[in-house]
């Protein structure tokens, strides 16, 4: 079973578990070019499915893995993860504001909620949903903040809901979700978290706002120096991931 486990990993993966480093980056769209900018000692690995690169951060080695936007994929990255061998991941996307956040502000996922009203009438309390709450581990929250704080980054605490859907985002859903008190969504956290529980591996995520739902959806123009501010808000993303990646090891 374990032999079978390894092909499985290998094939998916394009690389042993063993050739891990013990802190995982993990991110849906983020281009590994963001990472390999800041790494030393680079490898590259290409699997069926995720793709990535071990790289050495200020004498740390760290692993960045690409896995395509989605719930499944996601948590599938962190499932098939050896517990004993990872000491924590940390996720990297972005999410559409729904208020108290604007474009370009980076943000940790304090409190992740999986919505389970696909494509139905939003029917979930968010402060009574429990059973659906999920969340970072304490000790990496703390962390973040105390690194931010030191890098000199705004960073924002805020909760999120992780809808299944970009094409289906009615402006009075939005509302709903606004007079409910989630503030963002995306399409990956709280199953990150979850995943990550399973596995009782420490998880904590970070995103950037890349649009607000109600008034600047996706699909809109956005201004050039709103471009810029993503940019370079993916950049700095990155980088608060391997400083708290380098201070776990």
């Amino acid at each position: 079973m374990k032999d079978a486990e390894e092909k499985k990993f290998k094939k998916l993966f394009g690389i042993s578990r063993d050739d891990l480093g013990e802190v995982l980056l993990i991110s849906p769209f983020f281009n590994v070019k963001l990472a390999a900018s800041e790494l030393k000692q680079k490898t590259f690995f290409k699997g069926m499915i995720f793709y990535g690169l071990n790289g050495v951060y200020k004498n740390k080695k760290i692993t960045f893995i690409n896995t395509g936007m989605g719930q499944t994929l996601v948590a599938d990255c962190i499932l098939a993860q050896d517990p004993k061998k990872i000491k924590a991941v940390i996720f990297l996307g972005a999410l559409g504001a729904v208020k108290n956040l604007d474009i370009a502000d980076i943000v940790v996922i304090k409190e992740a909620l999986f919505d389970t009203q696909y494509h139905g009438k939003f029917g979930i309390n968010f402060k009574e949903g429990a059973q659906n709450k999920f969340y970072p581990d304490a000790q990496l929250l703390e962390y973040s903040l105390n690194t931010a704080c030191e890098k000199k980054y705004d960073l924002k605490q805020a909760n999120v809901i992780s809808i299944h859907t970009f094409w289906d985002q009615p402006v009075q859903r939005a509302k709903e979700l606004a007079e409910n008190g989630v503030q963002s969504v995306d399409l990956e956290c709280a199953l990150f978290y979850a995943a990550a529980r399973k596995k009782k591996i420490k998880s904590i995520a970070f995103c950037f706002v890349s649009d607000n739902i109600i008034s600047r959806p996706f699909w809109g123009k956005f201004s050039t120096e709103e471009r810029l501010a993503m940019k370079n808000k993916a950049s700095e993303i990155v980088r608060l991931g391997l400083e708290l990646g380098r201070k776990l090891m």
